[in-house]
């Protein structure tokens, strides 16, 4: 007997069904001979209960695609139980339990549940399984060595998971092993072995682990005739690639990018009779080197080819991939020693669409690339290509990035603006100079940024959302034509535009995008910020740093709930502190520096939920008074800076934010870490106000803090030791105030402490030495008469001849530790881009619009590019 009931109970229904209601009644039904109980789909919710442990004969129970909560392990040992699916239940919590021998389970499917735990042992108990499908759950630990029992198993998926360790040699036992899922966990050692029993296996995934060593022999022969797909990508796999690797007679996809491995690819190596059905080929981030191989060439099913960030040299013919009918796909960006042809070859490439030769040390513009047909995304971006963009780019492209490179002008730009497709160009940071021409109106994504245009901003086409015009000479009002687009993005930063903002301009932010990023800094903008944020506000950042605005913060902006980063500083804004912005709860950013904010920062009621994503807040530089309002921080301003006592953790706290960051040594040399996930810097700047009273003790509370600077104020009494508790404290400024005492000798545990200013106080005593505190200046100490040490020079034992005459009172003021912060924000990819600056502890911001540029317009991403899906099969 089966009863299916897949997507059916849901059927005119708007919520969702008890499972265990409805599995009650089921099961208190005579029903007693049901065999299969299909009920996905079915919005079932909540716990199951024991109920269906009546049904005896249940041999296949599929309850996948709900909401179910709970499910008894005593499920698992229906006696005649061989089909179990609980896949796609999202809160679906549990472990699995222990397999007495004989239990029946021929299939289980977890995937994508919240079951966790290890394995246990006894799984090499269930010698019928053949398909067990646990990807994207919370499974950890090592594989018991008990898997090689498993000898019927033919899909195995263990991807997204925590599992660590070796893979153990009884793997090799898994003869009828078909699909093998692995990816995304933290398996280290050498790649599981591959027998030549395993002649049906068809799939394997092992791709973002640790695997090291080379590719066993056994992955290269004949012995697996029918494999399809393989992807050993993102591990530390090293040595040769195995020529017979390419010749395996059904491999179509192999994916060996983002590993270490060395050598030429020899085309005397290959047989002249190779063929292959490849049709996905990506060899890039490794360390190949030599002439790219001739034998590519043979493989007339290519489709997608990446050779990018290798270390190939040597001319490049495009004719050699004119044979190759159905390639669309060509990266070979980050060889900087090859030499691509850009001599006039009229040749053609069927299929091309996509062409990649970033950091190519080309300068020209390939000119074969104008006979392809069906070409629409071109990169060529970080070269040295010089002299005029071409005209015949706008003719059929849809995307053009010549980024970095030195060009000066336009080739009779745009002569029939109807036949164009352009929807994405990037010219920035290049060398382009005058007026703007007239660009398509087919265009979305435009980036200028960083030349040397000038004059009035241009009118904004309708349908355009991205634009940056950043680091040029642009001068005069912005356009009301600004107004007609729905933007996602707008840079207009670093140049030299007046006048008012207008007035319509914070209405036209209701992108068609997630993301919607403002930066008007850096300008000679006037007047008062609009009050004309609307109800419905998608902004995530705005930068209006560095005009001369004016008048109070507009009421408004409190619609815009996803506003991540607020930097209005070093403008002429007069208000109050803005406590109304704590219902903003996705605000991280809050910079306010440089203006004529005034009067106490105090409210009768303190809401724990107020300002809780807040991580950098800077109010230096304005008239604020009373005693420093840190009260507040703990539950209102800076929640996410608590109890995190790791300096690893605190660093990925905010994984969502992209930054692009520098560190200063002494000397002033910049370190960039580009394109990597640097979490929210947690810092507090409340320095140049009329602040006044004792540093509380409670800012010992801070624990992930990392920059405080509360110098340039009326502070009085003694340096809390309680500051020892700040254990990620990198930058702490307590200059120009009349603190009194001793440096807590406490302080010296502070291992990542770089930059220590007390100076301009009244301080007495030894300046603690050891650890960090031997590596201050000492200027960090001056203006402090009545210490000493060997920071100063000056002798702690006045009986003791040789004394060292103390430093002069008068401080430097160029020496000070004052921190300047300098913020720019742009909104792009995953999330969000912030930059601030701190002296020596920097966060630097990126151009707007980099490669990395939404799914929308990402023709040439940074990363690799996602490979093709592969279904899991479930066999009936």
């Amino acid at each position: 007997m089966e009863l299916h009931l897949d997507s059916f109970m849901s059927d005119g229904y708007t919520s969702t069904i008890s499972a265990h209601e409805w599995l009650s009644v089921i099961a208190s039904a005579e029903l007693h001979h049901l065999q299969v109980l299909t009920l996905s789909g079915c919005e079932l919710a909540g716990s199951i209960g024991t109920s269906l442990l009546n049904l005896s004969s249940l041999s296949h129970l599929d309850l996948s695609h709900n909401d179910i909560t709970h499910f008894p392990q005593q499920m698992f040992h229906l006696p005649n139980l061989k089909v179990l699916d609980l896949s796609f239940n999202s809160h679906l919590t549990g472990s699995l339990p222990e397999f007495p021998p004989g239990t029946a389970l021929q299939q289980l499917f977890l995937a994508y549940t919240n079951y966790a735990g290890r394995i246990p042992h006894s799984i090499g108990n269930l010698k019928q399984l053949t398909d067990l499908d646990v990807g994207n759950c919370g499974f950890f630990g090592p594989l018991p060595h008990s898997f090689g029992n498993l000898g019927k198993l033919a899909l195995l998926d263990l991807s997204w998971n925590n599992f660590e360790g070796e893979v153990p040699s009884s793997f090799s036992k898994l003869s009828s092993l078909q699909e093998l899922h692995m990816s995304s966990n933290g398996f280290v050692g050498p790649l599981p072995s591959i027998k030549a029993s395993h002649k049906t296996i068809a799939t394997i995934n092992l791709s973002s682990n640790k695997f090291s060593g080379l590719i066993p022999s056994s992955y290269a022969n004949n012995d697996l005739p029918n494999l399809t797909y393989l992807d050993l990508s993102n591990n530390q796999l090293n040595g040769t690639i195995p020529p017979s690797l390419f010749t395996l007679p059904s491999l179509q996809e192999m994916y060996l990018d983002q590993n270490k491995f060395i050598g030429i690819l020899d085309d005397e190596a290959f047989p002249n009779s190779i063929s292959s059905p490849l049709t996905m080929l990506d060899l890039s981030y490794n360390l190949l080197e030599g002439n790219i191989p001739k034998f590519i060439s043979k493989f007339t099913s290519l489709a997608y080819l990446d050779l990018s960030s290798n270390n190939f040299h040597g001319a490049v013919d495009p004719r050699m991939f004119t044979s190759l009918k159905n390639l669309s796909m060509i990266h070979l960006s980050d060889n900087i020693m090859l030499l691509i042809d850009t001599s006039d070859l009229v040749i053609t490439i069927p299929s091309l669409s996509e062409f990649a030769a970033s950091s190519c040390n080309l300068s020209a513009v390939p000119r074969f690339l104008r006979y392809q047909p069906q070409l629409n995304s071109l990169n060529l971006s970080d070269n040295q290509i010089q002299g005029k963009m071409p005209d015949w780019l706008w003719t059929n492209l849809e995307s053009v990035d010549l980024s970095n490179n030195s060009l000066v002008g336009f080739e009779d730009p745009f002569s029939n603006h109807s036949s164009s497709s352009l929807r994405y160009l990037d010219l920035s940071s290049n060398h382009f100079e005058g007026s703007l021409p007239i660009f398509p109106s087919s265009l979305e994504t435009l980036d200028l940024s960083s030349n040397h245009f000038e004059g009035s901003p241009p009118n904004f086409p309708k349908g355009m959302d991205t634009i940056s015009l950043s680091k040029n000479k642009f001068t005069g009002a912005i356009p009301l034509t600004i107004c007609n687009s729905s933007w996602s993005r707008i840079d207009l930063s670093h140049n030299q535009i007046s006048g008012e903002i207008p007035s319509c301009l914070f209405n036209s932010i209701m992108g068609r995008y997630p993301i919607s990023v403002i930066d008007l800094s850096k300008n000679k903008l006037q007047g008062m910020i609009p009050d004309t944020f609307g109800s419905e506000c998608l902004l995530q950042g705005l930068n209006l740093n560095g005009n001369q605005l004016e008048g109070p913060l507009p009421r408004s902006l409190v619609n815009c709930r996803d506003l991540s980063v607020l930097d209005l500083g070093n403008n002429q804004i007069d208000d109050t502190f803005p406590f109304w912005l704590e219902h903003l709860e996705s605000l991280q950013v809050l910079m306010l520096q440089s203006n004529k904010f005034h009067g106490l920062i105090r409210r009768r009621h303190i809401a724990n939920s107020s300002f809780e994503s807040l991580h950098i807040i800077s109010l230096s530089a304005n008239s604020f008074t009373g005693h420093l309002p840190l009260e507040y921080f703990p539950s209102l301003y800076l929640k996410g800076m608590y109890e995190n006592d790791d300096h690893q953790t605190s660093h990925s706290a905010m994984s969502d934010v992209s930054y692009t960051f520098l560190m200063f040594p002494n000397k002033g040399q910049a370190l960039e870490y580009s394109s990597v996930q640097i979490p929210v810097l947690n810092a507090i700047d409340l320095s140049s106000n009329l602040f006044d009273g004792e540093i509380p003790t409670s800012i010992g509370d801070y624990k992930s803090l990392m920059s405080l600077n509360l110098s340039h104020n009326s502070l009085v009494g003694k340096i809390p030791s309680s500051l020892a508790n700040l254990t990620q404290l990198e930058s702490l400024d307590l200059s120009n105030n009349d603190l009194v005492g001793e440096i807590p000798s406490e302080l010296t545990s502070l291992t990542f402490l770089s930059v220590l200013n007390v100076s301009r106080n009244h301080l007495i005593g030894i300046i603690p030495s050891g650890r960090q505190f031997d590596t201050f200046p000492s200027n960090s100490f001056e203006g402090n008469s009545r210490l000493c040490g060997i920071q100063v020079q000056i002798d702690c034992n006045p009986n003791k001849s040789g004394n060292v005459a103390p430093p002069s009172d008068h401080v430097n003021q160029s020496n000070g530790a004052n921190f300047e912060w300098i913020f720019a924000v742009a909104g792009y990819g995953s999330g969000l881009v912030v930059g601030v600056v701190i002296e020596h502890f920097v966060l630097w911001r990126n151009e707007i619009l980099p490669r990395e540029v939404h799914e929308h317009h990402q023709i040439f991403p940074r990363e690799k590019t996602p490979k093709s899906s592969i279904s899991r099969r479930r066999r009936n």
